[in-house]
């Protein structure tokens, strides 16, 4: 489902300045993701300056303005969550798996990644802009189980729409609700693999499958 984002690496000739920029660089975005987990996108751009204890200007030397270094704060944490699932989830090798354990361990993300849960409830609404590749990638997958005939559906644009929001309303249900439950979770995914056509035994099954340990 999630297709992770490259981030351009620095080239193996850079100098001594080059890895202090990216290191500062790396530093303000930590700083930044703290900002936005205990404040949100409405905290000021000092604020964000005070976290990272640096001048203000040393930001918009990195970033073009508040905004942009919102986003990057947003899309490094996804980022980050991305490689450690891809990871995790190396071993599987059942395409409908690979396509199902992402979107449980995404749900469960208040317990994997605390700091970008917080990030996240602070920021619903806007969160799946930072998403990057995120939807592409689930029609490729989709796609590639239908020519398979491991799934056969219609209109697939459209439900891949309905699972996206099925996503995020699940996601703001375990960020949010105190009384929601990992049983949630999986139930959650239950509904989205009926969008795409799976039976309820089959989908309980696969929502419930074992994940890696983690």
């Amino acid at each position: 489902m999630f297709v992770p984002t490259r981030k351009k690496p620095i080239p193996a000739n850079a100098g001594r300045k080059s890895a202090y920029v990216a290191r500062n660089h790396a530093s303000l975005l930590r700083a930044s993701q703290r900002v936005l987990a205990e404040i949100g996108p409405e905290a000021s751009i000092d604020q964000f300056a005070e976290a990272a204890e640096v001048s203000v200007s040393t930001i918009y030397k990195h970033f073009e303005n508040k905004d942009a270094l919102i986003e990057a704060a947003y899309i490094d944490a996804f980022h980050e969550w991305e490689v450690w699932t891809d990871a995790l989830l190396a071993g599987i090798d059942d395409p409908l798996a690979e396509l199902v354990a992402p979107m449980r361990l995404f749900l469960r993300l208040k317990k994997t990644h605390p700091l970008y849960a917080a990030m996240s409830a602070r920021n619903l609404a806007d969160l799946p802009k930072y998403f990057h590749g995120t939807e592409e990638g689930l029609i490729e997958h989709i796609g590639e189980l239908t020519k398979a005939k491991i799934i056969e559906i219609e209109s697939p644009a459209i439900r891949i729409r309905s699972i996206s929001a099925c996503l995020l309303a699940g996601l703001a249900d375990q960020l949010l609700n105190p009384a929601s439950t990992e049983s949630d979770v999986d139930a959650t995914v239950e509904v989205v693999l009926s969008i795409l056509g799976i039976s309820a035994a089959k989908a309980k099954k696969l929502a419930h499958a074992e994940l890696p340990k983690f």
